[in-house]
Order: C-alpha cells, then sequence, then structure tokens
C-alpha cells in the first residue's frame, strides 16, 4: 500500500514537472499584417545565395533557433558583423521541435512552420507578468546546419525576447522574429586570401 502511495505522489510530481515546462514554437505562417493580409515576417533571399533577390525563399532551406535565459538581446545584437554570424554566447536548440522547413512541406515561400513544440533547458512557463524571457535568435540554412562546411547561404534574425508559455499554448516565433535575408557563405578560400592580403599589406606597411 505504501509503495502504491509513493509510486501515486512520484507520478504527479512527475506530472506536475512536465506541466511546469515552458515552450515555444518555430512558426511564422500565421503572422499577418490585418489591414493587407501580408506576412511581414518573411526569409528572403539575399545577395548570392541562388534565388530572385528579395523574393520569398521557395525551399530547400531549413530554419532553427539560438537561445539564451533571458533578455540578452541588446549584447547579442551588438556583437553581430555580418548577416551570416553565429550568434554570441547563445545555445543551439536542438532535439525536438528545434527546426522546420522553410517553403517547403506545404507551407507558403518565406514561411515556417512545426507542429512540435520546443521546450529548451531551463525553460519554465512564462508570461509578461512574471516577466519570464527567452532571447531567440531564428538562422536559416540550406545545409546540415547553420555552421556546417557544406552550407553555401545562410542568414540570421536580430535576437529578440518571447515567454515560454506550456505546451498546450506555445508561443510562436513568428509573431516575434524580424525578417531577415539568407546570403553567400564566402568559402574558405576567399577567408584565405583575404588574410594573405592583409599580411601582404602589414608587410609592405613594416618595409615602408
Amino acid at each position: 500500500m505504501k509503495k502504491t502511495i509513493v509510486a501515486a505522489i512520484l507520478g504527479l510530481a512527475a506530472a506536475a514537472s512536465i506541466q511546469a515546462q515552458g515552450f515555444i514554437q518555430l512558426y511564422n505562417y500565421n503572422n499577418l499584417t490585418p489591414a493587407t493580409g501580408i506576412n511581414n515576417n518573411l526569409i528572403t533571399y539575399g545577395v548570392g545565395s541562388g534565388g530572385t533577390l528579395g523574393g520569398a525563399v521557395s525551399g530547400g532551406f531549413t530554419v532553427g533557433m539560438y537561445y539564451a535565459i533571458g533578455d540578452v538581446t541588446a549584447s547579442v545584437n551588438a556583437a553581430f558583423t555580418s548577416a551570416i554570424d553565429v550568434p554570441a554566447g547563445m545555445t543551439l536548440a536542438t532535439g525536438a521541435g528545434s527546426t522546420a522547413l522553410l517553403g517547403g512541406d506545404g507551407f507558403p515561400a518565406g514561411t515556417y512552420g512545426n507542429t512540435a513544440s520546443y521546450g529548451g533547458a531551463g525553460f519554465p512557463p512564462g508570461t509578461q507578468q512574471n516577466n519570464f524571457l527567452v532571447t531567440i535568435v531564428i538562422v536559416a540554412y540550406n545545409g546540415t546546419s547553420y555552421t556546417d562546411a557544406g552550407t553555401t547561404a545562410r542568414g540570421h534574425s536580430l535576437a529578440f525576447t518571447m515567454t515560454a508559455n506550456t505546451f498546450a499554448t506555445p508561443n510562436q516565433t513568428g509573431s516575434f522574429q524580424n525578417p531577415f535575408a539568407v546570403v553567400a557563405v564566402p568559402e574558405p578560400s576567399t577567408f584565405a586570401l583575404a588574410g594573405l592580403g592583409l599580411a601582404s599589406l602589414l608587410i609592405f606597411r613594416r618595409r615602408k
């Protein structure tokens, strides 16, 4: 009898801990401007990305996200120097609900969606009232990962904050995300040549 009671208590504790988890959802399909019916958070093609410049990405790209607990938008955005940077001081979301297809699987160009919700480490449910915030950066890429050597085009949003809601009503990233473009990722040889050019300039200046 005692074992049954203990098991029941443990079961309730486990259920309570699961219900207390916060979730966010990679989804921007519903983010429409009411007056126009236009989605202003589309991900578009940038320079060298292989699509029509400024056009909504139609497929072949994956959307993912980096996160940090609390509001670190100022420091993350200040550290960005290019459209292909890796967000500084943030954790890459992995596992269920951490990625979504962009402009594919029935979604219109420039939009993405995942029916699964992502529950990150340390995500209690939050509201604007208790000020529990998560900082998010959305990324899009056409390789196996944002930083994979085979990725030829990628891009990121600015950092923004959102609350992690209960699984039944997860907050969707489309309501917060800034629109952005994917651009060409320079080949390693380009970086090497740039480095050699800089070294040559430094040597030349020293000789002068």
